[in-house]
């Protein structure tokens, strides 16, 4: 009786029966239905569904890379389009030389610095950073690039720290950043007795340091003064603090900023601190000369 029940039942590819007369009822679609319900895999289904995901994921990522480079293009082509009745004349860029040499300082407001994107302050961080040339002109660096020395994803022109957002949302950031910061470095250089009018090109560089590192960055105002004390000036002064900010305990090996891929193993903690130090001051310094106030 049992090998006769058989007979009414079709064999699936599972290994599993169903009644023959229900089977050639269902139509082809149903019956493939009736045979992954059975057979599917779940180790096989959820590798399909990561690799649907990841996919997924690496084309939204591609798509947000390629806007941001676009932002980028538009920024450079509109910083390009400057009135030229904005441009400082001949004479300007001769008074600014002259104020230089004679008074270690230029006529702009402190407050101006971080206005806006294009504003002296914001260049000279920006090319500090890597992420833009000295002309103003940023590099892809300014869309996103990992940090040498904390393996950290960076964007905006101050390199912001890993705060994640859009391009637009890190250069809102670093503006209001560095703007708010610089009024507590003017305080400092007149606690030590430096008029950071007179000492332009200092004061910057100490908002760069600070951005790069603010344990660091908050010795320099007070060695830069015992460096002007000393008759130091200009950017022999500016790099003399640089560097000296960088000792911990009367060394320079402590510093996490001494290794590579800032430097190979080979050169010792102090030219490597002297080499980075003097590449962002001279950044700066070359931003100051293309704007006219070097």
């Amino acid at each position: 009786m049992a090998k006769n029940r058989a007979v009414f039942k079709h064999k699936l590819p599972s290994g599993k029966y169903i009644n023959t007369h229900r089977y050639h009822q269902l139509n082809s679609r149903q019956k493939r239905r009736i045979n992954y319900r059975i057979n599917y895999d779940p180790t096989v289904t959820g590798i399909t569904w990561f690799l649907v995901g990841f996919l997924g994921f690496l084309a939204i990522y591609s798509a947000k890379i390629k806007i941001e480079k676009d932002v980028v293009s538009l920024v450079n082509s509109q910083s390009n389009k400057i009135d030229k009745k904005l441009q400082p004349t001949k004479f300007q860029q001769i008074s600014h030389r002259w104020l230089l040499g004679h008074s270690s300082g230029v006529n702009v407001p402190l407050n101006t610095l971080f206005a806006d994107l294009n504003s002296l302050g914001a260049l000279s961080i920006c090319a500090a950073e890597g992420n833009c040339e000295t002309n103003g002109r940023r590099t892809s660096l300014i869309a996103g690039h990992f940090d040498p020395a904390t393996g950290i994803l960076n964007k905006g022109f101050c390199s912001n720290h890993g705060r994640g957002g859009t391009l637009q949302e890190a250069n809102q950031w670093c503006l209001q950043h560095l703007r708010s910061r610089s009024f507590v470095i003017e305080q400092q250089f007149r606690e030590v007795g430096i008029n950071p009018n007179s000492h332009l090109e200092g004061f910057i560089n100490a908002i760069d340091l600070w951005n790069q590192s603010p344990y660091f960055g908050a010795k320099f105002p007070q060695l830069y003064a015992s460096e002007l004390r000393g008759r130091k000036k200009g950017t022999d002064a500016i790099l003399s603090a640089r560097v000296n900010s960088f000792k911990i305990n009367g060394s320079y090996e402590q510093t996490t900023l001494a290794h590579p891929p800032i430097c190979p193993y080979s050169i010792d903690a102090k030219s490597c601190v002297r080499h980075d130090q003097s590449r962002r001051m001279n950044a700066i310094s070359g931003v100051m000369e293309h704007l006219g106030l070097k």
